[in-house]
């Protein structure tokens, strides 16, 4: 774990409803923080946001955030269930071609299989 203090500059949402955020340091990041700092990446993290004033101590008790259990389940399960169908969904494409398909092969595909799902549930579904 490693806590960095950030400031935030700014937010933008993304066609899946999910945020990039953009931040920058308080303080100057050597070479080597910059280097494990760079060996997190593709790790899931938490942001914790707070309207303490730049250059307040803060105290934060990450126990306490990793208990909530809404924190929890993003930190152990850090793909949306839709992006876990999705992979799924190439990963097998990919099984019965197999090859990776192209971005156009995957997409009619994608829309092929959602839409057999959608038509399943809906034949379960009382008039």
């Amino acid at each position: 774990m490693k806590r960095i203090e950030i400031e935030l500059k700014g937010a933008n949402r993304r066609a899946d409803d999910s945020v990039t955020f953009k931040t920058d340091t308080l303080v100057e990041i050597s070479s080597k923080e910059f280097g494990e700092i760079d060996s997190y990446r593709g790790c899931v993290g938490l942001l914790v946001l707070t309207d303490t004033l730049i250059g307040n101590e803060l105290n934060l008790d990450i126990d306490e955030i990793l208990d909530d259990p809404v924190e929890r389940d993003i930190y152990d399960n850090h793909k949306t269930p839709s992006q876990r169908l999705r992979n799924v969904l190439y990963v097998q494409q990919e099984q019965k071609l197999g090859h990776k398909p192209s971005k156009e092969e995957f997409a009619d595909y994608y829309k092929r299989s959602m839409e057999a799902m959608i038509e399943k549930i809906k034949g379960t579904l009382d008039s």
